[in-house]
């Protein structure tokens, strides 16, 4: 069966959680799912590549779950800039594996609650059509 990575921030813990269950529903019985936790958003990317290069498993996808909520300075872009930059340089460094990257980047809660479910499940199956179009 094929294994899929699920790299997720430990921020936001709860809501992470519903994140780790919305994917794990869609991608469960037809993936073997793995899962690390990174301190944040910015090392995502690196712990899902120290994942790919250093382990046994064989990933067909790789999945970045996380929240980062704008606070009011200026570090909101660094992370979410920096954030997304370093997922797509894994994507471009890895071209065999499927790569989707949902890390929701909102203004307040409000914006998480509306997005974290529809966003988290559009996503999970993005990755299951990606990686069968990166098999064929």
């Amino acid at each position: 069966m094929n294994k899929v990575l699920i790299v997720h921030t430990s921020w936001y813990e709860d809501y992470i959680k519903q994140m780790i269950n919305t994917s794990s529903e869609v991608l469960a019985g037809k993936f073997n799912l793995s899962f690390a936790c990174a301190p944040g958003a910015i090392e995502l990317a690196a712990l899902a590549k120290h994942k790919i290069m250093d382990c046994d498993e064989q990933f067909e996808g790789v999945m970045f779950l996380g929240i980062v909520i704008r606070g009011g300075t200026t570090h909101y872009e660094l992370v979410t800039n920096e954030t997304f930059r370093s997922i797509g340089d894994l994507a471009l460094d890895f071209p065999k594996i499927a790569i989707i990257n949902n890390v929701v980047c909102v203004e307040n809660k409000e914006q998480l609650l509306e997005r974290l479910t529809v966003n988290t499940k559009n996503n999970a199956e993005a990755l299951k059509k990606l990686i069968n179009e990166k098999s064929s």
